[in-house]
């Protein structure tokens, strides 16, 4: 039993790892989205401001390419949110963190069922096959959403300074 309970703990540190390097990577795609969407709202709003007064205006000089200016910039910020898509890569991320969660606290009720004794080993097996699978299905959800080194560190910085609550035992690996 002590193997199984050792797998059990692999497994729940695997999705504790998940979940934060997950959710860290929503707050990067979050923070992304309102870089990029702030200015390109203001920049819109100044473009057809400024081609408003220049429309009614004769101008000359370097002031009628300022709306040009402008309306590229517009563009190029509007071509970038919308390619990178931030905001459904966050809300992916997101979602993925709250699956490791669930499975974690899955893994919790388990070894709280399994130090109490109320499981036999044929049910002990069973459950840990469908929590592998469970995570195993996360995981491949994940390549659609891959994080990186930055988000993982933040993670494990996270963990190690306490964000979580978890005794040296359960990360002891």
């Amino acid at each position: 039993m002590e193997t199984t309970l050792e797998k059990l703990r692999r497994i729940k540190v695997d999705c504790l790892y998940g979940k934060k390097k997950h959710f860290n990577a929503a707050d990067r795609h979050e923070n992304n989205h309102y870089y990029l969407g702030i200015p390109l709202t203001l920049i819109n709003i100044l473009t057809g401001t400024v081609l408003f007064y220049v429309l009614t205006e004769d101008t000359s000089g370097l002031l009628k390419y300022i709306p040009i200016i402008f309306a590229f910039i517009a563009a190029l910020l509007s071509g970038f949110q919308t390619y990178f898509n931030f905001n459904k890569s966050a809300e992916g991320h997101r979602r993925l963190g709250n699956r490791y969660l669930a499975t974690m606290k899955t893994i919790d009720r388990l070894q709280g069922y399994i130090d109490d004794k109320l499981l036999d080993v044929t049910e002990i097996i069973s459950k840990l096959e469908n929590i592998a699978g469970e995570v195993d299905e996360i995981n491949k959800d994940a390549e659609q959403f891959p994080t990186t080194k930055k988000d993982y560190n933040l993670a494990r910085q996270g963990i190690e300074g306490g964000e979580e609550d978890y005794t040296s035992k359960e990360l002891n690996l």
